[in-house]
């Protein structure tokens, strides 16, 4: 049986992200939620530190989902303004 992080039931991010068919998403859900990187996870941090979870779009990395498309896909938000 596989591993898997103690606050995956509550986490947000899994919750919302789980289903998506995003590559980006599976992969952080398979290598922090239940895998190898769980005790890297800056979710996990933010927890332990504020008695809260974190927002829901915010990655076991610390990035924001939104921060992250910006920077690969400037030509989106540019449109959008």
């Amino acid at each position: 049986m596989a591993q898997e992080c103690e606050l995956l039931q509550e986490c947000g991010l899994f919750k919302k992200y789980q289903a998506a068919n995003d590559l980006a998403c599976k992969g952080f859900i398979k290598v922090y939620c239940q895998g190898p990187k769980m005790a890297e996870c800056k979710r996990v941090e933010y927890y332990l530190e504020h008695g809260m979870l974190p927002s829901d779009d915010m990655l076991p990395s610390g990035t924001m989902i939104f921060e992250r498309i910006r920077k690969h896909q400037p030509t989106l938000t540019a449109q959008k303004r």
